[in-house]
């Protein structure tokens, strides 16, 4: 293996180590499904990505209006923020990623897209759905969407090559760094999706210039989300391939119960990342929510008097 490593890349390693794991866990039949899926919808891509405004690094940093960026994960206290609360985020760049696609309290000007529910095999139904949501929300109409950009990149891929998101919106495809570690400081080394999802919107804000990042909804002692019932989190539902309210989430975790991000590590990670961008590269970072888990690991967000 030492000898293989000089001879292929960090990002090739990365995707062969990614297919074997798959190969390994599930088996030759849905290896060879997973690849057909991805296959084609790695091609529908190329088909039909001239149906988008494709921008490059420098067009995706210029639509920036502030050196302050507010990203959004879809924990249950977005449903605390305040009228004038929101009408001061609204002064910044705000950034959701996933399902933040559901809210309808601020204009969004960048939403990060990565994966859906690829683990089934069957994710047509939630990309349709998924697509038809944001869609119809008015306060994504101008959005600059940044999608994963991979061949394994399924859901993105699907929802460019089926045209599912809406033609002309303004798009820009991400590489995954292929390593742990802290963010990257160049959109050409790819951007860490350590920690899950929240980690790629991270490093992707770190690259693109802001000088402070807010996490807000990013709650991760409960399994909530803002637009479910107090009592309800997300299931996925075999018979319609859609995620539905329960009681119970995909992951077996009651909605009073810690976020999986959060058993896997999430807040030890960000306040190495807030310590680094920090000391580093003379980035800030901080929390909206007193509550969430990450205000052991950084500073509350105080407005500007």
């Amino acid at each position: 293996m030492d000898v293989v490593k000089p001879l292929v890349s960090a990002t090739t390693r990365y995707a062969l180590r990614s297919q074997y794991n798959f190969l390994r866990e599930r088996g030759p039949l849905q290896f060879a499904k997973l690849n057909a899926l991805l296959i084609d919808s790695a091609v529908r891509e190329r088909l039909n990505r001239s149906a988008y405004r494709m921008l490059d690094e420098r067009q995706l940093a210029s639509a920036r209006r502030s050196d302050t960026v507010f990203i959004f994960g879809s924990g249950y206290s977005l449903n605390d923020i305040t009228a004038a609360q929101w009408q001061h985020i609204a002064g910044h760049d705000t950034f959701g990623f996933t399902s933040f696609i559901y809210q309808h309290w601020v204009r969004v000007d960048y939403h990060l897209i990565r994966g859906g529910v690829e683990h089934v095999l069957g994710s047509r139904p939630f990309a349709e759905d998924f697509c038809r949501t944001l869609n119809a929300n008015p306060l994504f109409a101008d959005t600059c969407f940044i999608l994963q950009g991979e061949y394994r990149a399924m859901f993105a891929n699907q929802i460019l090559g089926h045209r599912w998101l809406r033609p002309g919106a303004r798009v820009y495809r991400y590489r995954t760094a292929p390593e742990s570690g802290l963010p990257t400081s160049s959109l050409q080394d790819g951007v860490r999706h350590t920690g899950g999802t929240l980690g790629d919107a991270v490093n992707m804000a770190a690259c693109l210039g802001w000088k402070h990042i807010v996490l807000a909804g990013v709650d991760l002692y409960d399994s909530r989300y803002f637009w479910l019932r107090p009592d309800e989190t997300l299931e996925f539902d075999p018979a319609t391939g859609l995620l539905k309210p329960g009681t119970i989430n995909a992951r077996g975790h009651r909605p009073d119960e810690p976020h999986n991000t959060a058993r896997n590590g999430v807040v030890e990670m960000m306040g190495q990342w807030r310590q680094h961008l920090e000391r580093d590269r003379g980035i800030r970072m901080s929390v909206l929510n007193p509550r969430s888990l990450l205000a052991n690991v950084m500073p509350l967000y105080r407005p500007p008097l």
